[in-house]
């Protein structure tokens, strides 16, 4: 499935067809409408998606717009409608890292970047801590920390306790509000 942008729709139209709702499991309801092929009874909008490879799940809604159907991110939506804009090049983050949750207090802009910060603990570590992992050549913890498309290196630990409060600190420090320990 191929996601579509936003961009290419009006915010009016999308307010002509869409509400924020807090009690839809995807958090938007289609408004009451009626046209040549479209009948909506206050539904709740989209449909839940999960990546058969990762896992992620997300919520999806189609739209009609001049004869084009367009699949988006319901949190993308969410956000669009609520502040009214969205910046070329930024995604939406959910803050406490459930994609399902798209509560407008857990939607954020960020970079790609921003969002990778907040992700978490990836399956394949096996320190069991972000940006800490095993330097096979020294027999040490090293930790490293990409942000901004950068990597940083703050060195090699002897005691993996160690390794985990550098990278704790560093995180705050290159992360911002963005980081994410667990």
């Amino acid at each position: 499935m191929k996601l579509h942008s936003i961009q290419s729709i009006p915010l009016k139209y999308l307010q002509s067809i869409l509400k924020i709702d807090p009690d839809s499991p995807s958090g938007l309801t289609w408004l009451p409408r009626k046209d040549k092929r479209f009948l909506f009874n206050n539904n709740h909008a989209g449909h839940k998606k999960t990546n058969a490879k990762s896992g992620y799940q997300t919520w999806i809604a189609g739209i009609m717009y001049l004869g084009k159907e367009y699949k988006l991110r319901c949190s993308r939506i969410i956000f669009f409608l609520h502040h009214g804009y969205l910046t070329k090049g930024k995604c939406i983050d959910h803050e406490d890292n459930n994609s399902l949750n798209n509560k407008i207090e857990n939607l954020r802009e960020c970079t790609i970047s921003q969002n990778g910060q907040n992700a978490k603990l990836r399956k394949n570590n096996t320190s069991g801590h972000k940006c800490v992992h095993w330097h096979k050549a020294s027999g040490k913890w090293q930790v490293t920390i990409r942000a901004n498309g950068k990597s940083y290196n703050f060195g090699l630990f002897v005691n993996l306790e160690d390794a985990i409060k550098v990278a704790i600190e560093a995180r705050k420090k290159l992360h911002g509000d963005f980081g994410r320990d667990e």
